[in-house]
């Protein structure tokens, strides 16, 4: 997983004199900003984005969030602490350096400020004002992977090899979600601001956000979250990738998806795949099979030899009679009451004819839907380089032949 620093954001959002565009999405995008013809057009490194105007919120102009925080903090008093807290607060909602010393300013005029503590990451501990990593540590964590973690937690992500990752802030999270929203807009050149912010965010800030963009609406943005995913090396973005490469309406995005699964090198992803082509769902069995063929899994040979061969075990027992049954009274049970004599008929039945039992001890053939055969045929050629058509006894010969390996798939 790679861990980029947050400066690039910098570059995205300079802190400079320069226009800025609000989108109405809440997406900033900073640069040189010229309205023409219902358009407003933002130059910046070279590259131009033009916006329809009915989908910008605000322009802002002149002063930039830095001029600005040094105005508001001018005009306050040396021992305003009010004045600077909201300070503090303002410039970490608009992300602009100096909410810190804002907040510091604040515990200097007020050491016990229960407030500016807690957003400089103060917590009060026995009687004492402690923060940082010593707030952690008191709390019974420890830190692992650039995260604060339960010494359970730190152990299992150590055995499992998973890479460190950056630190995740609150503005991280802020930018993170509003490059989502921008991702799933209609506009293409939003879609194409937003993507190129993604770098400037630690992988662990954007994980969520791609793992739900592969259901937005548009296959460019499903692509690119495949992509983004692939590129940090979660391994739980796997179950999101599989459902992805199974089942999204877009090939480009389904192939793009098998490419970043076998990218993680973890064998068990085989197994999704066998039991979907195992399934009696056509197209998920026809897309299990060509996953199958792109892991290039030789396991692939077995199940896709199983599901156009069908087994059956021995059933249970089965009766059935042929004949016929009569009845007739045998014997009258007598009851003698008062002045009668009443006669309970016995019923009896006789019963003619044979009696057979059946038990089906097993059985064999070959079982598919039409459509399936090619798509059965083209994976066993891709997995083998050999191609026998759709002689599947000549393909189960010569996957015997090899040695390829049999699988248990529950």
């Amino acid at each position: 997983m790679r861990i980029r620093p947050f400066l690039m954001v910098l570059v995205l959002v300079p802190v400079g004199a320069a226009d800025t565009v609000v989108l109405e999405n809440g997406l900033e995008v900073s640069g040189a900003v010229a309205e023409r013809d219902g358009a407003v057009e933002v130059a910046l490194g070279g590259k131009t984005r033009v916006f329809p105007r009915d989908r910008v919120k605000e322009i802002r102009r002149g002063e930039s969030r830095a001029e600005e925080f040094a105005r508001r903090a001018g005009a306050l008093a040396a021992d305003d602490a009010p004045g600077f807290y909201k300070l503090g607060l303002w410039a970490r909602e608009n992300g602009v350096a100096g909410a810190e010393g804002a907040f510091e300013k604040v515990i200097a005029i007020d050491a016990d400020h229960r407030a500016a503590r807690r957003e400089l990451g103060f917590e009060k501990i026995d009687g004492e004002w402690v923060s940082g990593d010593e707030v952690m540590r008191r709390k019974g964590f420890v830190l692992a992977h650039g995260r604060w973690l339960l010494p359970a937690e730190a152990d299992r992500l150590m055995r499992e090899g998973l890479m460190e990752q950056a630190e995740v802030t609150e503005q991280h999270r802020k930018v993170a979600r509003e490059i989502a929203e921008a991702l799933r807009d209609d506009d293409k050149e939003i879609r194409a601001a937003a993507r190129e912010m993604v770098d400037a965010l630690p992988d662990a800030a954007i994980l969520d956000g791609m793992k739900k963009l592969l259901l937005a609406p548009h296959a460019d943005t499903r692509e690119f979250a495949v992509r983004t995913l692939a590129r940090t090396r979660d391994k739980t973005a796997l179950p999101f990738l599989i459902r992805s490469s199974m089942y999204d309406a877009n090939e480009e995005v389904r192939n793009a998806a098998l490419r970043a699964i076998k990218g993680f090198g973890d064998a068990d992803v085989f197994y999704p795949y066998a039991r979907a082509t195992l399934s009696n769902e056509p197209l998920a069995s026809i897309q299990g099979a060509k996953a199958l063929a792109a892991l290039g899994d030789m396991r692939g040979v077995d199940v896709i030899l199983r599901k156009v061969s069908i087994a059956l075990g021995a059933s249970g027992r089965a009766n059935l009679m042929v004949g016929t049954q009569n009845s007739y009274i045998q014997d009258f049970d007598v009851e003698i009451a008062q002045a009668a004599a009443i006669g309970d008929p016995i019923v009896q039945t006789i019963r003619d004819g044979i009696i057979l039992d059946v038990k089906v001890l097993g059985g064999h053939g070959e079982g598919w839907i039409v459509q399936q055969r090619g798509a059965y045929a083209t994976a066993l050629q891709d997995l083998t380089g050999r191609d026998f058509g759709q002689d599947w006894k000549a393909w189960r010969r010569y996957a015997d032949e090899q040695g390829y390996p049999r699988v248990s798939v529950k």
